[in-house]
């Protein structure tokens, strides 16, 4: 019997000039915050409030476009428990979602997209966990094949819309090439 282990699928860090556009937003946003309040002295301003409110909502616009540049995405399954959670990275702090089980996995599908091969988890009937996109045809073919035998489950070939074929799992790795049912 295998022993099963936990399946961690990570995004790459993020580029560093992304981390230093961000940083300078920030600045100018907090340099600007502190000349309204030091050298406009906004607080006393009869539309003090209305000012402030807006400043809150600028710095969460800003927060939450300037997040996905810099935040790495990983998606942890524990493949024991048939549990998921997923983590979101920002340099050294983490942020994890609560652990959450997935029930009636169907399938792992491969399928292009924009020039992308996604390879997504299909699970509870139309659920869609979105795991990886490759630009390579075979490696994406590879790694889903990896997670559907992991996860004890089917793989299907659906690149080319309107023909979609199960792939032999047993099968394409005895030979080394893509075995269709």
């Amino acid at each position: 019997m295998a022993i099963k282990t936990d399946l961690i699928i990570e995004e790459p860090s993020k580029p560093l000039i992304n981390r230093v556009v961000v940083s300078f937003i920030y600045a100018l946003f907090f340099t600007y915050t502190f000349y309204l309040l030091k050298y406009k002295n906004i607080l006393e301003h009869p539309e003090k409030h209305t000012i402030l409110v807006l400043l809150v909502l600028l710095l969460l616009i800003i927060f939450f476009s300037s997040f996905m540049a810099i935040a790495s995405h990983s998606i942890h399954i524990s493949l024991q428990e048939n549990k998921i959670q997923h983590q979101y990275r920002i340099g050294r702090f983490r942020y994890k979602e609560v652990w959450q089980v997935l029930k009636d996995i169907e399938y792992v599908s491969v399928y292009k997209n924009s020039g992308y091969y996604l390879v997504n988890l299909w699970y509870e009937k139309n659920g869609i966990l979105n795991l990886m996109a490759l630009k390579d045809y075979e490696l994406s073919i590879e790694k889903g094949l990896f997670i559907a035998e992991k996860l004890n489950t089917d793989l299907l070939d659906a690149r080319e819309k309107g023909y979609n074929k199960w792939i032999n799992k047993a099968a394409t790795k005895q030979q080394g090439k893509i075995v269709y049912f």
